[in-house]
């Protein structure tokens, strides 16, 4: 009788043990054909494409009557989050993005965009990234309307395709994608 009630507690539990893993299969599976769909159906974004081009008349002093064009540099942040970049003001993200953003800041990357001329960056995409932050360092930007400064979401991004950012004057515009 003893034997027997041993036996049977082994039993149960070798049972318990292939249920409990039959989930965990199921599971596994269920997540790689997730996977699969995913990768077949929707492109991920895994190298950030950005081109940048300036107009002419770039970065000047309104204050002057006949300011002179000037480089610009632009930052560029790759964040979980995108509620410290709203609260962060001009100054702060010109003095120390980095330190500014740090709770949320995955990647960063600066470019220089001469008068006249374009730019690309190219940077791996990091998979926690939610939102790329474009920053344009003007001597005087615009505090009004906030065109120094641009927020895109993983969404608006094409793996395939760069996304392209005029700089003019003082402000960043994000173009149309062309289909």
């Amino acid at each position: 009788m003893l034997l027997t009630t041993a036996l049977k507690n082994k039993i149960g539990l070798v049972a318990l043990a292939v249920l409990l893993s039959g989930c965990g299969l199921t599971q596994t599976v269920t997540d790689g054909t997730v996977s699969a769909t995913k990768s077949l159906f929707y492109k991920q974004v895994k190298v950030l494409h950005l081109d940048f081009t300036a107009r002419e008349a770039l970065n000047t002093d309104a204050r002057e009557e006949n300011s002179a064009s000037e480089p610009v540099l632009v930052r560029v942040y790759q964040l979980r989050d995108d509620k410290i970049f709203h609260k962060t003001v001009y100054q702060q993200l010109a003095g120390d993005g980095d330190g500014t953003l740090k709770d949320d800041l995955l990647a960063s990357r600066s470019v220089v965009v001469k008068p006249g001329t374009a730019a690309s960056l190219d940077m791996p995409m990091e998979k926690e990234a939610k939102f790329v932050a474009v920053v344009g360092l003007f001597r005087h930007p615009d505090m009004e309307k906030n065109h120094w400064r641009l927020l895109l979401t993983r969404e608006d991004l094409d793996p395939d395709k760069p996304r392209t950012i005029e700089l003019s004057n003082n402000g960043l515009t994000l173009r149309a994608e062309k289909k």
